[in-house]
This record gives structure tokens, C-alpha cells and sequence, in this order.
């Protein structure tokens, strides 16, 4: 790759530099300036970001089924400027360490989570998970591993790196999720020893392993690697979710745990119940937040 590559690639739309961008806002502009710059940006973006803006429209033609061009071209508008302020607020917490408050859905379950001997987190990109996996460790004082996507740029990695591992303490460890089986050895034995690791579930990229799906009737594959690990390593898997209820506000969402075992004769067979378990509180949440689900690529 030469040097022009490189330095177009820190320009595009999930290139570090605008990661910088929002960090020296944080830093150098008044509170009460940041919305009216979120507001332009997110303008920015919508306009310019063409393929994240016609995934998110055909996304928002499927879950809500009927609308109008024109209400789902606001709706893609209005994702944008949440994940705007998602980055906003998380930039705040780890450059100002300022408070945020949050609420809690399933409390009891999320502190069953907490002291629990191994567990997955199950995703999505939706609302702040970030946020949501540096406030865990910090409430709990617990490490978690986020497994998460590789980034195009590679600067953008290293900055996503360092702003969770100083956001949390380092209570944060990042794995991106590559092709091969190191990584995959490598969770199962974190499982085995008492670990937690959250992974998304909602979209596959990649070649990461995969299994046919349906998410409001629509046929799709998703990551199937969370459930296998559950299975091989007898760990319950708790579905998580962190959406924005307002300014600096914030919900935890806990659903029931979905337990990944060996009932059937075909492995493939319990695998794919549990993931029809997880396809089921996904459309209920994007259902709910569809405005919080960042799916910038196509999904379906």
C-alpha cells in the first residue's frame, strides 16, 4: 500500500481522522456548541457516506415495512445522528471522565452476569457498546474481551484500541475477529477460565463461521461462533444491549440468558435453536431502537 493510499484511506468515512476530529472537539469546544456541530456533521455524512445511507434505508424499508421513501430517508438520517452523539458521549467519557447516568432492564440478571464463571455477552451494534463494555468493567471490576471487526484503517484500530483501554483502565481487551482458529481457541480457553467476552451477533463479515438466519421474515446468515463457543464451553450467553435515552443518559438492557447444549443428535441442530432464540430478541430490540441499530453495511 502506497503512502496516497494510505493517507485517503484516514480520509474515509471510517478512517481515523474523523476519530481525531471528535476528540479535539471534546477538547477544545464549549458543551453547548456540540450539538449544533453533531447536527452538521451528521448532515456531512449522510450526504457523503453514500453506501452506509442506502443500507440503512433498505434496512429501515424492512423493519418497517409500508413506509414512504421519503420517512425512511428521515429515519436514515436520524440513525446517523444518534451514532453521532454515541461517539460524541464516548469521547467525553474517556477524554473528560464526565458522569453519565444510566438505568437498568434486567438488573438481576446483569448482576447474575457479573458473577458468573465464564459468560458471553451477546450484541449488536447498537447504541453505544463501547460505552457499554467500559461502564461493565468499571461497575463491576471485571475484565471483558470485546470481539469486534477489524478496522479498514489501521490507525482507526489502534486509536479504537487505546481510547477503550484508557476509557476502562484497561479492564477492556479488544480481539478482532479474523479468519482462523487462533482466536477462537484462544476465547474458549479465556471461557474455560472464568472469563466474560462480549461478541456482536447481527451481521457476519469476513469469513468468519456462519448459519442461516431470518430476521423479520427475511432470510440472512449470522455469526454462528458465538453459539458454538457456549456449547463447547457449557457458559451461558446473556443478550446485552446499551441504547441512549438523552443526554449523557443511557439504558442497559439484559435479556434472559440463552444456554447453548447438547440436546439433539446434530450439533448443527442445537445451535441453530439457540440462535433462533437470539434471531428473536434481536428484531424485538432493533424493533424498539431501530434508530440505534448502526448496520452501515448491508445485513440482508
Amino acid at each position: 500500500m502506497n503512502e496516497s493510499h494510505r493517507r485517503m484511506q484516514r480520509f474515509a468515512v471510517q478512517g481515523v481522522i474523523w476519530r481525531r476530529y471528535v476528540d479535539w472537539t471534546i477538547l477544545n469546544v464549549p458543551f453547548y456548541f456540540h450539538p449544533l456541530l453533531i447536527f452538521f456533521s451528521t448532515l456531512f455524512f449522510f450526504f457523503f457516506a453514500a453506501a452506509a445511507r442506502k443500507a440503512v434505508w433498505r434496512h429501515c424499508a424492512i423493519i418497517l415495512p409500508g413506509s414512504s421513501r421519503l420517512a425512511n430517508y428521515l429515519r436514515t438520517f436520524q440513525t446517523f445522528y444518534n451514532f453521532a452523539w454515541t461517539l460524541t458521549d464516548a469521547a467525553i467519557h474517556r477524554l473528560l471522565r464526565s458522569p453519565f447516568s444510566y438505568e437498568f432492564e434486567g438488573e438481576k440478571l446483569l448482576n447474575e452476569l457479573a458473577s458468573s464463571k465464564g459468560a458471553i455477552v451477546l450484541t449488536a451494534h447498537m447504541g453505544n457498546y463501547d460505552l457499554g463494555a467500559a461502564l461493565f468493567a468499571e461497575k463491576f471490576q471485571r475484565e471483558i474481551r470485546l470481539v469486534r471487526a477489524p478496522e479498514p484503517d489501521p490507525l482507526a484500530a489502534q486509536h479504537v484500541d487505546l481510547s477503550l483501554k484508557h476509557s476502562s483502565g484497561g479492564a477492556v481487551k479488544i480481539d478482532y475477529n479474523t479468519a482462523g482458529a487462533s482466536l477462537s481457541l484462544d476465547l474458549l480457553a479465556a471461557l474455560r477460565s472464568g472469563q466474560t467476552i462480549s461478541i456482536q451477533g447481527d451481521r457476519v463479515v469476513g469469513d468468519v463461521t456462519r448459519l442461516p438466519a431470518t430476521l423479520f421474515g427475511k432470510a440472512l446468515f449470522l455469526p454462528s461462533g458465538p453459539f458454538v463457543l457456549s456449547l463447547v464451553a457449557e457458559v451461558p450467553i446473556y443478550p446485552l444491549f446499551i441504547v441512549r435515552r438523552g443526554y449523557r443518559k443511557y439504558k442497559i438492557i439484559v435479556r434472559e440468558p440463552i444456554i447453548c447444549l447438547r440436546t439433539s443428535p446434530r450439533r448443527e441442530d442445537d445451535i441453530a435453536a439457540a440462535m433462533q432464540q437470539w434471531s428473536a430478541v434481536l428484531e424485538e430490540m432493533i424493533n424498539g431502537y431501530w434508530g440505534q441499530w448502526y448496520a452501515f453495511t448491508p445485513i440482508f
